[in-house]
């Protein structure tokens, strides 16, 4: 090869290289440069990214999982609306599709012009993994409880702000039990928070016995998994808390019929319960001389409710006779099994006294579970009225 050849060849070799290897410079960014696994490209949540000619690109390259979409280019005297320091710029518009997480480099690239080596510009965006929860420790308390501890483990519970949010879902496939009435979220503390780990207190407005709450769970960082980034309108779990021993109380009186009666007339007083009555039904295995015994064991105390009128001399059956009576001059009735509706009917044979069409007043008490109180909820009263008649 003559030197002439040899020159030519070293020339073109030059060329070569600084075509395909000259890289340009990113001075900035402006926009969206954390992603979840999958997001759907969006105008709302576009990328500006500043560099010298950058406006000249011709293509992108991108990772697997992500995909990038050229919206805009401007020069630097254009003025474009990120005013890189009198650069250019260009808008992307970038998706993701089951990307893996972690650092993505995407490149935008001017190719060779009129024999001009090209430029690439790089730059980086994150792609973080969503939270993720294993497990769930929540403690079973013996009673009925106005705040309970619940701990989350998991992937991505860093950096959660404190207070959280929640809220009981109800609906006909969760159980929701307080004491009596209603129940509400007052709070929620965040305890603790780690990248594998998140401890929560729940605090509610009345005492519950079983509900399930859905925790949301924000962080201010914007690349946390928890972040409004990651994470849109924050990362939502559900978590069932119970206590070891649901009691259930009388919750309320109907009167289907009002609650004004004439003496001598029939009346019905329906006790609503919280829940409907257990069955009694209990399974007996034997392994060897062992029997064991599983299913309810409260069943009968959570259909029992024990009550009394007052006065008690104002009131019989419906037949006219008196109402059996056990110590304490009690009468016990029992729910039907899943049924959350017991009815009391009684003749009224007194009105107490008065002239024909005057109203007094009179009661019916309840308890469940224990007779030794006078105190809700297992202690509950009504009042309603008599009236006296010619």
């Amino acid at each position: 090869m003559n030197t002439t050849t040899r020159w030519f060849a070293l020339a073109l070799l030059v060329g070569l290289v600084w075509e395909t290897s000259m890289a340009g410079t990113v001075i900035g960014t402006v926009g969206k440069t954390c992603y979840p696994p999958t997001f759907a490209q969006s105008n709302t949540a576009l990328l500006d990214v500043g560099g010298d000619w950058i406006e000249n690109i011709d293509r992108v390259t991108s990772p697997a999982g992500v995909s990038v979409t050229i919206v805009a280019k401007y020069n630097g005297s254009q003025g474009n609306p990120r005013n890189f320091g009198g650069k250019g710029m260009v808008t992307l518009k970038i998706g993701t599709s089951n990307a893996s997480p972690g650092t993505k480099t995407i490149n935008l690239i001017n190719d060779p012009d009129l024999g001009v080596g090209g430029e690439t510009f790089s730059f980086t965006i994150t792609v973080a993994a969503l939270p993720t929860v294993t497990s769930v420790d929540v403690p079973t308390p013996a009673d009925a409880f106005q705040d309970i501890t619940v701990t989350l483990t998991g992937t991505g519970l860093q950096g959660a702000v404190d207070p959280a949010s929640g809220a009981i879902v109800i609906d006909n496939l969760v159980p929701f039990i307080t004491i009596g009435g209603t129940a509400t979220v007052s709070s929620v503390r965040v305890l603790n928070s780690s990248e594998t780990s998140l401890q929560a207190k729940i605090i509610f407005s009345a005492l519950i016995q079983d509900a399930t709450v859905e925790l949301t769970l924000k962080s201010n960082a914007a690349c946390s998994p928890l972040s409004n980034t990651i994470s849109p309108g924050g990362f939502k779990k559900k978590v069932r808390v119970k206590s070891s021993n649901v009691k259930n109380y009388v919750e309320s009186f109907v009167f289907p019929q009002g609650s004004t009666f004439d003496r001598n007339s029939i009346g019905t007083i329906n006790l609503n319960l919280l829940f409907a009555a257990p069955t009694n039904t209990q399974t007996r295995t034997r392994t060897g001389a062992l029997i064991t015994i599983t299913g309810p064991t409260n069943a009968t105390q959570n259909s029992t409710v024990f009550y009394k009128f007052v006065p008690s001399n104002a009131f019989t059956r419906p037949d006219g006779t008196p109402f059996p009576t056990i110590t304490g001059g009690f009468i016990q009735v029992k729910a039907n099994p899943g049924e959350d509706v017991i009815p009391i009917s009684f003749k009224v044979v007194d009105c107490l006294g008065g002239q024909p069409g005057q109203v007094n007043t009179v009661k019916i008490q309840t308890w469940m579970h224990t007779t030794n109180t006078n105190l809700p909820p297992s202690f509950v009263e009504k009042t309603f009225s008599v009236r006296c008649i010619q």
